[in-house]
């Protein structure tokens, strides 16, 4: 953030939100991968699972790209 002290500028707003967005997106897997041991899934759980865990890790892995 590269404003005065007690202003914000365009670019601190757009930084502030992506960090928005990243809190919003991180809490909404948390809810997901609590949940996901509940789930009565039947046979197929043991599929699903593991597909399930590889999309929530790659949109973790997505939602930290770090470029700037």
């Amino acid at each position: 953030m590269n404003s005065k002290a007690f202003s914000l500028n365009l670019n601190d707003l757009v930084a502030l939100g992506k960090n928005a967005l990243l809190v919003a997106g991180a809490a909404g897997l948390t809810y997901v991968v609590n949940n996901l041991a509940h789930l009565d899934l039947g046979a197929g759980g043991a599929l699903l699972v593991p597909i399930v865990v590889v999309a929530l890790d790659s949109a973790i892995k997505w939602m930290k790209d770090n470029t700037k």
